[in-house]
């Protein structure tokens, strides 16, 4: 597979949101101007120089996270595309530990496109609770209330 291009077939978050299949482009615009991500983020010093997310605009996970990993790369000049799940999931699996094929999943990218990290469908917190069968986070998840802990696993990431 060339990862740089596909990468370079992704589309921006803008153009993701203002895509005619994104029937929930109001739910990702209203996230990316409402997140609170710290200025500050801008001193972080990265070998991250491109993202790839895996996203679907149906999916919960991609309307919380996918916003907040675009204002990130927004904010520190990364260059952030997108591929739909849909008609991707053999590429995905080169990124998938699990062999399947969860969405949003972020993959980071050095100068010369070596995969430096990756991050999948939801914070280390949300799977802890999913693993318990606790399922009470869900309503505070899309409204924000895990939004620090996401916003804390993209930048060390990014921050490695």
């Amino acid at each position: 597979m060339d990862i740089k291009k596909l990468f370079d077939s992704g589309i921006s978050f803008n153009e993701f949101i203002k895509s005619d299949e994104n029937k929930n482009s109001e739910i990702f615009k209203n996230r990316f101007e409402t997140v609170n991500i710290d200025e500050n983020i801008k001193n972080i010093k990265s070998r991250i120089s491109s993202v790839l997310s895996f996203a679907e605009s149906w999916c919960p996970d991609c309307q919380v996270s996918v916003p907040i990993m675009a204002k990130i790369c927004a904010l520190l000049g990364i260059d952030f595309r997108i591929l739909k799940r849909e008609g991707h999931e053999e590429d995905m699996m080169a990124f998938c530990g699990d062999g399947k094929a969860k969405i949003p999943t972020f993959v980071f990218f050095d100068n010369d496109f070596n995969v430096a990290g990756i991050w999948i469908e939801r914070p280390k917190i949300i799977k802890e609770l999913v693993a318990k069968g606790d399922n009470s986070f869900r309503i505070g998840y899309v409204n924000g209330e895990y939004d620090k802990e996401i916003v804390d696993e993209l930048l060390e990431k990014i921050s490695r």
